[in-house]
């Protein structure tokens, strides 16, 4: 069993800081579990840096920041935040902004239907249409917009509500 020395757990922890890791807990996180692995599986006169070099990716996809930015998601979403699909966002905004204006209608029907029938005046269809049409066009801009011209919210990608950010937008790769 390979015994690790004080040189390379310090080298470890630098090269972990090098690479992004900032936060010292999931550093000393992941110091520990890149010691257990070196210890148990490299070979009493195994080269360190060359078997270093084989563990290390074995904890990313393409660069190990993506554990902070991993971790720091988890702790936000511990906070109270709320993590949407890009179709559960914009069906959040549609019933927000448009919402309310669909059931004002549907009230006034049920009020107002058996005193004059069921047909919706003009009055209530022009307000309607005035005041929900432009929100109702930038949710189907920001929507339709095609990958082609960078979306604001690219398909697949998630969507985080909370307080600090308010909305952060989290591409495919972080949401997974």
């Amino acid at each position: 069993m390979y015994q690790l020395d004080h040189q390379q757990i310090d080298f470890i922890l630098s090269d972990l800081q090098q690479r992004g890791i900032r936060t010292e807990s999931l550093r000393l996180n992941l110091l520990d579990h890149i010691c257990i692995l070196i210890e148990e599986n490299l070979e009493e006169n195994g080269d360190f840096h060359q078997y270093y070099t084989t563990v290390l990716p074995k904890f990313y996809n393409q660069e190990l920041r993506e554990l902070e930015e991993e971790a720091h998601l988890l702790m936000a979403m511990q906070r109270g935040h709320l993590l949407l699909t890009r179709n559960q966002f914009f069906l959040l905004l549609f019933a927000v902004l448009i919402g309310p204006f669909i059931t004002y209608d549907l009230v006034w029907m049920i009020n107002a239907a058996p005193a004059i029938g069921w047909s919706i005046p003009s009055e209530i269809w022009v307000g309607t249409l005035v005041f929900a049409l432009y929100p109702l066009l930038v949710l189907l801009v920001l929507f339709f917009t095609p990958e082609k011209f960078d979306p604001l919210i690219p398909r697949g990608s998630k969507v985080l509500l909370g307080l600090r950010p308010f909305i952060r937008i989290l591409p495919m790769d972080i949401a997974r």
